[in-house]
């Protein structure tokens, strides 16, 4: 069981979790039938795929987790799983995710191996270690569990389905950024650049309100798209104000516990967008 338990924790449960919400958040918007053989397809896909590439980036990034505090306890720099139990493991659930995947749909399939490029390739191996951009491929890698059930539910990547993972995109240096800034002894001790500690708290925090406004009019351009979601949209705009407002402070007086505030606050102004949306369309199905 502790093996196990080993095991979970290198797919990162609760990061896994989140991107399995905004990949069937996006097929139900996308409608999606309820149909339970393509939802457990989906489920395992889902899984494996995020979560084997989440262990992956683990495997790789072992040196870099051995240093930092935060991490340290991981299962494999704390010597609870060895490199090989981690790479075959790994290799299996990629394997298995893009399998399903290609049982969905070619789009679906193209999805999973997108996340594999740009997580693997373009952030961990090409830029988390040379650039404090590197947040730019890493993005495009979380918004694939969203576009692979955007492709799922509506046969194909169009449009709202690009703009819904756009929500993503735009999100995601309010997490990181903000994160990387509480943790700085952390980022600078084991060498990874990051912009929030590369450049001053004005510029990069001045880069994330430029992203939340990205966020709004991408929530916005989705509700006119779909003929629904204005409530989502409404609601989203005053979470992503709150941030904005949060974010602005910052600007002005930048501490550690401030911007461990924001990261935490990030979550919510995310998944308000993909947990209200569908619930808007299906209300919409039901009047």
């Amino acid at each position: 069981m502790g093996k196990l338990a080993d095991i979970l924790e290198l797919t990162k449960p609760r990061q896994t979790a989140l991107l399995l919400l905004t990949m069937f958040s996006a097929y139900f918007v996308a409608g999606g039938p309820l149909d339970p053989v393509l939802l457990a397809k989906m489920a395992i896909m889902g899984f494996a795929a995020v979560g084997g590439v989440t262990a992956l980036n683990m495997y790789l990034d072992a040196d870099i987790d051995a240093i930092m505090r935060r991490t340290s306890k991981r299962p494999l720099p704390a010597g609870r799983i060895s490199a090989a139990e981690v790479s075959f493991i790994t290799s299996l659930m990629i394997l298995v995710g893009a399998f399903v995947a290609s049982t969905i749909n070619n789009y679906v399939l193209f999805t999973v191996l997108a996340g594999l490029y740009f997580d693997i390739v373009g952030y961990t191996e090409l830029t988390k270690r040379y650039t404090p951009f590197s947040i730019v491929f890493g993005s495009i890698a979380g918004v694939m569990p969203a576009l692979g059930g955007w492709a799922a539910g509506a046969g194909a990547i169009t449009l709202p389905g690009l703009l819904l993972a756009g929500v993503i995109y735009a999100w995601q240096p309010l997490h990181v950024w903000f994160l990387a800034y509480a943790a700085e002894e952390d980022y600078r001790k084991a060498g990874v650049p990051v912009a929030s500690l590369q450049y001053s708290p004005k510029v990069f925090s001045s880069l994330v309100i430029a992203h939340l406004l990205i966020m709004a009019f991408s929530v916005w351009g989705l509700a006119y798209l779909l003929g629904f979601g204005i409530i989502t949209a409404a609601l989203s705009t005053v979470f992503i104000a709150l941030a904005v407002t949060r974010v602005a402070s910052f600007y002005r007086s930048p501490s550690k516990e401030e911007a461990f505030k924001i990261f935490k606050f990030a979550t919510p102004t995310l998944a308000i967008v993909y947990l209200l949306l569908p619930s808007e369309r299906y209300l919409l199905y039901l009047l």
